[in-house]
This record gives structure tokens, sequence and C-alpha cells, in this order.
């Protein structure tokens, strides 16, 4: 029998952990390719636009999850004492990724004259990579693989 703290030798595939993990990589797959198949379909300008928007869509997804687990955190203290409101700090977190996002686009468009619905496709790499992520699950769940 192992041992509590020893971790299962085969996690399962549908473990939030596994789930979270291809997000993230098929958002940066999905950003790389259509960053380069814009870039070779019309211009360099277009494909840099759609890399930049694909990485601003993976820069709000990390930056959302570290600071809703820090505002969780404060809030669910548990064992380590009685629950806290999460601090200003912490709660500025997840609002000022939205301002860094826009200057970052405001930036792009102005400095380097990218169009804007090249950043806005780029932006839909993450969505694109959740849907391929519930196909993912629906095939284990179609295959009647053990979710264990």
């Amino acid at each position: 029998m192992a041992a509590a703290s020893e971790r299962p030798c085969d996690p399962s595939p549908l473990s939030p952990e596994a789930t979270e993990r291809r997000v993230r990589r098929l958002t940066l797959v999905i950003t790389c390719g259509m960053a380069v198949g814009a870039g070779l379909v019309w211009e360099a300008g277009v494909g840099a636009g759609v890399a930049i928007g694909g990485g601003l869509a993976y820069l709000n997804f990390v930056w959302m999850r570290a600071s809703l687990q820090s505002i969780v955190a404060a809030a669910t203290a548990g064992d380590a004492g009685p629950s806290r409101r999460p601090s200003r700090f912490e709660m500025a977190k997840f609002f000022l990724r939205w301002i860094v996002i826009g200057a970052v686009i405001w930036l792009s468009i102005q400095v380097a004259s990218v169009l804007v619905v090249a950043i806005v496709c780029g932006l839909f790499a993450l969505p694109l990579a959740v849907v391929v992520e519930a196909l993912v699950h629906v095939w284990y769940g179609l295959n009647d693989e053990p979710v264990m």
C-alpha cells in the first residue's frame, strides 16, 4: 500500500491538473499555428498581431489563475487559522491584468500598427483550446476510459 504522501504512478488524464496543463499547452500550440498561418496567408504583421493576441490570452489565463489562487487561499485559510479577507494587493492583481492587456493592445496598435482584428483572432486561442479540451473529455467519456 502506498503512503499517503506518494503521488499515484498513473495520474488521471482528466484530472484538473492534467486538464489545465493541456489547456495551457494547447493555447500556445494554437497561437503558434494561427500566427504562422496568418503570416503565410496574409503578411507578417497579421501573424504578429495574432501572436500578440494569443500571448495575451495565455498571459491572462496564467495570471488569472494565480490571482484567484491567492484570493481563495486567503479566504479559506483552513488549518492555518481563521479565514481572512484578501488584501487589496491580491484583489488589485486580479483586475490589474486587464489594464496590462489593454495597454499592450493599445501600444501594439499605436506603435506597431498591428491590426485589431488580428489581435482579437489571437485572443480566441484560449477558447479554442478549451473547446479542444472539451473534445478530449468527450473522447475519454465515449471510449469508457477509466477516470481514476
